[in-house]
């Protein structure tokens, strides 16, 4: 039951242009019709729809609305509609606000402004959502998501990965749905985005209540309650007190359960917001039934039923009224016809007993012809019918096989990518984590970048004794091959390291190069059928300031004073080496940069000629950024990226390690 009655915080992509309220009020009061006023009006729509006051955000939306369509200024307009489309979601009427973001998308379109078409699709998932079209809206958030990432809005994103996470709450696959919200509220948090981080701890209180911790939930939704407030997020709040009172229901405390949900309905009532009144309702029903207040149970449940048949009321108010609208307008044209036939008659100037036997005449010969056209038409439409009636027949037969073929095709897919998504968990967990690497390499970033679910580059960090051992690989082929071997080339390293107590890169990799060749039996088999990895792995000495290089064909790059140092790789792979590795020895003052990295950055093709990045490129990238901090060097490697390969398919998965000594 607790998932019919929960409330999921989604959000919205609104238009702002900044500023107070009583200062776009002033603004407004002395400015000149123009298309700043739009802009003015635009925002003013968005802050009164953020506190709740829909009338007022809707009044100033639809005067966005006619002042840009007077100036035919299409910008303008699009940015009213979008905002305007916002407040009727908000308010709980979806079809108006399908209707406004439909008309936003075709404008956004028209004027090439993809970052706004993606926006646009982040609105329409909503929509989808509260229609209760789960699988739409994942698609739709997908394609917003998408966009964004190309487009380089990352705040964007962190509300589609959101929104994404509230759509597998709602499917009650919480472990899937927590991945999405933390992913987002790490961005939020990084931008300082105080309601955005407000609704991922909403968000996470309920994956905590499906788990029955209800101490953790509570803490969760109470810290959204001064969040939302520094927002002036009004129906955040008001979400937020509904939630608090669901997990009170949970617990048992059902007194402070109808405490909360009484404030959100206050709240809600006075926005005049349908859409979280109805809940409210029906969560204060769910309360009072369980104290065994049945008088106040049904009086809540009276008032959610009266609610709800008159949104329904609403509705079919509208589909009536367009009809009978309909209905005039067919009945003037009719009359204007009967009146042209009667002048018509009267210029004929017969007399008027002639006039009535032609009349009569006309009517004898209408009606016979009239039957005859009407048993003809009779007879062709029940042979029409008959043929039709056979063909349907035949057509729901095939669509029956069709749809269980379908349905065949969807569950292995669900089953292969469940089973892909697994193995990216096990890849992930043996990944070092971000505090980890932060604890024994602080100065350093990591800029991972799969090509698919799984992938076939991994990193690796290991401490032991005097050195911290770190490598860049690069497994034969992407994908779920690349993660076997990536996953089998991980424990190798980790036991010729750790137990086996070798400390010198070459000899690392010569031990690593027979095991690869005794494990796949790469002797005897046929050589067109080779797997293996390149490598560049580092033995760093912090106490003597020393480094120990040994690579296939991955070279590191040193960066001393702008000036970039390459240390060459042997020219050969794990697992088809036929020599000993070499070994360089290098002392390093502080302040050096160095970078380990795999080939899916450099191959990667885009541009204004559809070309490879090319390593020549990426290295002089690199030494233009080695004295930025490694977070705006990481930021900088991951926007230039993007940019380059824009709407290409990415090639290959792209690993880049930055360390600062």
């Amino acid at each position: 039951m607790k998932k019919y009655f929960v409330i999921l915080l989604l959000t919205s992509a609104t238009a702002s242009f900044g500023g107070p309220i009583d200062s776009l009020l002033k603004l407004i009061s002395v400015h000149k019709q123009d298309t700043l006023l739009v802009l003015l009006y635009t925002d003013l729509t968005g802050k009164y729809d953020d506190i709740g006051e829909y009338d007022k955000a809707i009044s100033f939306g639809l005067r966005a609305e006619k002042l840009a369509d007077s100036l035919h200024y299409k910008f303008g307009l699009q940015s009213a509609y979008n905002n305007i489309g916002n407040c009727y979601m908000d308010r709980g009427n979806i079809k108006t606000a399908l209707e406004y973001h439909l008309k936003t998308l075709k404008i956004r379109e028209e004027l090439g402004l993809k970052r706004g078409v993606g926006y646009t699709y982040l609105n329409l998932g909503n929509i989808y959502f509260r229609m209760g079209n789960d699988d739409q809206a994942l698609k739709t958030y997908m394609l917003s998501m998408n966009m964004l990432l190309a487009a380089g809005d990352s705040l964007r994103v962190a509300s589609c990965y959101s929104n994404m996470g509230s759509i597998y709450s709602n499917k009650q696959q919480s472990q899937k749905a927590e991945e999405y919200y933390l992913k987002s509220l790490d961005i939020r948090k990084h931008f300082g985005d105080d309601d955005g981080v407000a609704e991922n701890y909403s968000n996470l209180s309920v994956i905590l209540m499906d788990a029955r911790k209800y101490k953790q939930a509570l803490a969760y939704a109470f810290k959204t309650i001064d969040l939302y407030g520094f927002a002036g997020n009004k129906l955040g709040k008001t979400i937020s007190y509904s939630n608090i009172g669901d997990i009170f229901e949970h617990m048992g405390e059902y007194n402070n359960a109808i405490k909360y949900q009484q404030i959100s309905l206050q709240q809600a009532t006075e926005m005049g917001s349908l859409y979280m009144m109805k809940p409210c309702y029906q969560l204060l029903a769910v309360a009072y039934s369980k104290k065994n207040d049945f008088k106040n149970d049904l009086h809540y449940v009276e008032l959610y039923s009266h609610l709800n048949d008159s949104m329904m009321n609403t509705e079919n108010s509208k589909i009536i009224a367009e009809m009978q609208t309909r209905f005039e307008t067919e009945k003037k044209e009719k009359e204007i016809q009967l009146l042209q036939k009667d002048k018509n008659i009267r210029e004929l100037q017969m007399g008027e007993q002639e006039a009535n036997i032609h009349r009569q005449r006309i009517i004898m010969y209408s009606v016979i012809g009239g039957l005859t056209l009407i048993i003809i038409l009779i007879f062709f439409i029940w042979k029409s019918y008959s043929e039709k009636k056979k063909i349907n027949l035949g057509l729901e037969r095939k669509n029956l096989e069709i749809n269980l073929q379908k349905n065949l095709i969807e569950e292995k897919n669900i089953f292969i990518t469940d089973s892909i998504d697994y193995a990216k968990n096990i890849q992930t967990a043996i990944l070092p984590s971000e505090e980890f690497i932060r604890q024994n390499i602080p100065g350093s970033f990591i800029l991972f970048m799969p090509k698919d679910i799984v992938s076939g580059d991994f990193y690796f960090i290991k401490p032991l004794g005097d050195f911290i051992f770190v490598a860049a690989v690069d497994c034969t082929g992407h994908g779920v091959p690349g993660a076997f071997m990536s996953v089998m080339a991980f424990n190798m390293l980790e036991n010729i390291i750790a137990d086996k107590k070798i400390t010198q890169p070459s000899l690392i990799l010569d031990e690593l190069n027979k095991s690869v060749l005794k494990t796949l039996h790469q002797e005897t088999e046929n050589a067109s059928a080779k797997y293996g990895m390149d490598i560049s792995l580092l033995a760093i000495n912090k106490k003597k300031n020393q480094i120990q290089f040994a690579g296939a064909h991955n070279p590191l790059c040193l960066v001393r004073d702008s000036l970039l140092i390459e240390i060459k790789a042997d020219k050969t792979t794990i697992g088809m080496a036929t020599q000993n590795f070499t070994n360089h020895t290098i002392d390093l003052p502080k302040g050096d940069m160095l970078y380990l990295f795999t080939d899916g950055y450099a191959d990667q093709k885009g541009g204004p000629q559809n070309k490879k990045f090319f390593a020549g490129d990426f290295k002089n990238i690199l030494a233009s950024l080695s004295q930025k901090n490694t977070g705006e060097q990481k930021e900088i490697l991951h926007k230039t990226f993007l940019d380059w390969k824009k709407e290409n398919e990415q090639i290959d998965d792209v690993l880049v390690l930055g360390i600062r000594l």
